[in-house]
């Protein structure tokens, strides 16, 4: 049955899984894994945690923003639909393509050696509409997943309008009453999963790029529809609190077996090339992700689902930190890493800054002007009535 109450819980891990991604771009900059600005020095133990936290936090992030949709989608059908996509994300992926990202590329090219007379005259190039990397300046960067909820949204839109039609009640029925007779159907997920591995990974490696994005693509899209159904079929979530213990040991044991062989300081003992790798691989991956994925929606409801002051702000910022956050880690980082100082103070440094920076720019530019709001992806500030009538009073009574 819906509810209208508020879910703290998914609340609570849609910042948590953000500010995730924030300590992991930072952490790019320290190990020699392919990205914009390089530290002079790597550290081999800042891969294990990073590919460790790879393997979930984007699944996450769409399975979560599947559940945020169902909510927020309510009735809205038709264009009142398209119109609310367009406003959280079509508007805030063109802007940040044209200012947000710009300096990311900018310190890109200084730090390769590319000279400018200033940001200015690098500015301009970007509307040559030539894309980067192929020799141009205008792209997504980070917010390649803005633009891939976008559009997932507008493909699975005829499954969500039905979902949330009383039409299909009876299917959603049936689908939570086979659920509750066997609850570790949940775990067939992991079925599509692997299929999608072993057939698009290797072909199709992980671009952003959007039309050559085929893997990820299935992987994403998969559980942003499944993170939409979460919620749409009665008694799902009940099994992902009682199944919870069960998800967290069927993730740690393949976590573990990973972080030893593959991902920790042992993985040289492990062929990637061998052509058993991908097989193995997959199994232990795939068994991970849907389980990790179950464990944290699971616990996350029975610890997490309070209100908090915390939340209220941190919930309402945590959008426009993660479009901005990326810009001030880059520029500041350009600098920083120049610094004659270890990984770690500059990771720490780096990461308050980026933090820092980002929420003083949130609140002195973004959170107090329709404006920026907008174009940021939040929702405008609606005065009170008593503001309302307050203003009137102003404007009509007459003043000495």
């Amino acid at each position: 049955m819906e509810t209208k109450e508020r879910r703290h819980d998914i609340d609570w891990l849609r910042v948590i899984a953000f500010y995730i991604l924030i300590f992991f771009h930072v952490g790019m900059i320290f190990v020699p894994w392919e990205f914009h600005l390089k530290n002079s020095e790597t550290v081999e133990w800042f891969e294990t945690w990073m590919a460790f936290l790879h393997q979930w936090r984007l699944p996450l992030l769409f399975m979560i923003s599947g559940i945020v949709l169902y909510h927020s989608m309510g009735t809205r059908i038709g264009k009142t639909f398209f119109a609310e996509r367009c406003k959280r994300l079509l508007i805030p992926l063109i802007f940040g393509m044209f200012v947000i990202v710009p300096p990311q590329i900018y310190y890109d090219r200084i730090f390769h050696g590319i000279q400018f007379s200033s940001y200015w005259e690098f500015w301009k190039t970007v509307f040559n509409f030539v894309p980067y990397p192929l020799g141009g300046s205008l792209s997504w960067h980070h917010l390649w997943y803005v633009l891939y909820i976008f559009i997932y949204s507008l493909v699975a839109y005829p499954l969500f309008k039905y979902l949330r039609n009383e039409k299909s009640l009876s299917f959603r029925n049936r689908i939570g009453s086979f659920l509750k007779r066997h609850p570790n159907a949940i775990y067939s997920l992991m079925f599509p999963m692997l299929i999608y591995y072993y057939t698009l990974a290797e072909k199709y490696p992980e671009t952003h790029g959007l039309i050559d994005d085929w893997y990820l693509h299935s992987v994403s899209l998969t559980l942003f529809i499944v993170g939409f159904s979460i919620s749409a079929v009665d008694g799902f979530w009940d099994i992902l609190v009682a199944k919870r213990k069960q998800s967290l040991i069927q993730a740690l044991i393949p976590t573990l077996v990973l972080a030893l062989f593959v991902w920790g300081p042992t993985f040289e003992i492990v062929d990637e090339n061998a052509d058993w790798f991908l097989y193995v691989y997959g199994v232990f991956k795939m068994v991970m992700i849907p389980s990790l994925l179950y464990a944290i929606l699971g616990y996350g409801r029975v610890l997490l689902n309070k209100p908090s002051s915390v939340l209220t702000y941190a919930n309402e910022s945590v959008y426009p930190l993660y479009i901005l956050h990326q810009s001030v880690e880059l520029i500041f980082a350009y600098y920083i890493i120049q610094l004659d100082w270890g990984v770690l103070p500059k990771f720490v440094l780096l990461v308050i800054i980026t933090f820092g920076v980002s929420l003083l720019i949130y609140e002195l530019f973004v959170k107090r002007f329709n404006i920026t709001r907008l174009l940021l992806g939040m929702k405008p500030i609606r005065r009170t009535e008593t503001e309302i009538n307050l203003s009137i009073a102003k404007n009509i009574l007459p003043t000495e």
